[in-house]
């Protein structure tokens, strides 16, 4: 079972740093020139990987924090599906009542990266933290 668990989180790791990177790779492309619309389904394509190996990650213990933080995790790729939507409809021209054109997309990226940043983080403080308590209470 170990064996199993940890070729689980090996795999959920890849999946998650294949979607990122495509997430940032489809991102910049604007800034060095190169437009066009495969970079919108990579963009689109990296947001669903993200969504689908977060909707998949599990924290079996029982520390609410951690499992408060993985549920952020969540959310982060919620925002960048939602920021998919908002780079797909600027260019199908679907009017949302906002008056930022087609930046919109660009908050939602961030705030996502934002909140993906910080609970990779906290959560490896926080699973340090375990084991160290539980380190020292196996010593007592």
């Amino acid at each position: 079972m170990i064996k199993d668990e940890n070729k689980r989180i090996e795999i959920q790791n890849i999946t998650l740093a294949v979607a990122t990177l495509m997430l940032l790779v489809a991102a910049a492309m604007p800034i060095f020139g190169v437009h066009g619309d495969w970079a919108k389904y990579l963009y689109s394509l990296g947001a669903l990987l993200a969504l689908a190996e977060r909707c998949t990650e599990r924290y079996a213990g029982k520390n609410l924090r951690i499992r408060r933080l993985y549920r952020m995790g969540k959310v982060s790729a919620l925002l960048y599906c939602v920021s998919a939507f908002f780079l797909f409809s600027s260019s199908l021209n679907i009017n949302i009542g906002t008056s930022w054109g087609n930046r919109d997309w660009l908050a939602f990226l961030l705030a996502g990266a934002l909140l993906q940043i910080y609970s990779s983080f906290a959560i490896q403080h926080e699973e340090n933290k375990e084991k160290k308590q539980a380190g020292a209470n196996n010593g007592k």
